[in-house]
């Protein structure tokens, strides 16, 4: 269903089937040139209905911009490429997505996650357990890059693209400064918190995520509109939140950790989860993933504070107060 949330702009939420966040915010944007931010998953029913969408709108010709490399925001790009659509992405996420098209990165992922103690010998390649690859964009784009000196200018705006690396290494959002609009992307969220995950050549994703919400906070900003929830009615309120988030997630952490070495897998299970689940035994296999991935992220920033200490074994790394 389309909704106009701004002048020319309008949002149809996309259906992500069996997945917790359920489904997506795709905006579409209207003017002399058109543009749509963002995809949904691999699946045909995200491209279903962006296609109704489309039809709707009566649009024949449009852009797409990619926020960030996660399958959810672009898992249809190369469809969409093939049909004519010039696709803008920033640089780092444009070469990440072509780069996860193939086996090589998830074989990298794997192994990363393995360095920080996820149990191999349980899941094996995580190909079999991450969403993410699953619904993933399968091949090869040439994207048009776009970098924070641009202007992008469809439907009477002039949007700047702002670097906000955390959620991944190369997110971006969109910003009007004269009309205080935002596309935000994964980088604020009102009803969620965004997961912070440790990503291949990342060494603290979690400092990387607080610098740019600061970023974002020193905006004027009357219009913030997200990727997944609903509208955003202040941001810089809901940003001070996700300071206070992760905030008693490092005392959580830390609380967490003993004497005795730990692996960000072990951290995990005794950090708290807002998920139904009975213990960490119940948790499916990609809650795990991710769990594990934002347990190392906190763990990273404690480390690299110089706060907690860091020992590898074997090839993979403990910590310990």
């Amino acid at each position: 269903m389309l909704t106009e949330v701004a002048k020319n702009i309008y949002k149809q939420v996309v259906p992500l089937p069996n997945n917790p966040l359920r489904e997506i915010n795709v905006y579409f944007i209207l003017g002399e040139k058109n543009l749509m931010i963002d995809t949904g998953f691999n699946r045909p029913e995200c491209e279903e209905a962006l296609k109704n969408a489309v039809t709707e709108l009566g649009i024949e010709e449009y852009d797409v911009f990619i926020s960030h490399l996660h399958s959810d925001h672009c898992g249809l790009i190369s469809k969409f490429a093939k049909s004519g659509c010039k696709i803008l992405a920033g640089e780092t996420e444009g070469e990440m997505i072509n780069f996860e098209s193939g086996n090589l990165y998830w074989r990298m992922l794997d192994d990363l996650f393995i360095k920080f103690g996820f149990p191999k010998a349980q899941f094996g390649r995580n190909t079999d357990i991450h969403p993410g690859r699953k619904y993933c964009n399968t091949e090869k784009v040439n994207f048009t890059y776009v970098d924070e000196g641009d202007v992008l200018e469809y439907g009477g705006y002039h949007f700047r693209p702002i670097l906000t690396p955390g959620h991944t290494p190369g997110h971006m959002c969109l910003y009007d400064a004269e009309k205080k609009v935002l596309f935000c992307g994964d980088h604020v969220l009102g009803t969620i918190t965004p997961n912070i995950c440790i990503e291949l050549g990342v060494e603290n994703p979690l400092q990387d995520y607080l610098s740019s919400l600061k970023k974002i906070d020193a905006l004027d900003v009357d219009v913030v509109l997200t990727s997944h929830g609903t509208m955003i009615q202040d941001v810089h309120t809901r940003i001070q939140e996700l300071f206070q988030h992760h905030e008693a997630r490092l005392a959580e952490v830390k609380n967490i950790l003993t004497d005795e070495w730990k692996t960000a897998y072990m951290v995990a299970q005794h950090m708290t989860w807002e998920i139904m689940c009975k213990d960490w035994e119940s948790f499916p296999a990609p809650q795990k993933w991710f769990a594990t991935g934002e347990a190392i992220s906190h763990l990273q920033y404690l480390y690299l504070s110089g706060i907690i200490l860091r020992e590898e074994r074997n090839g993979i790394y403990y910590y310990k107060k």
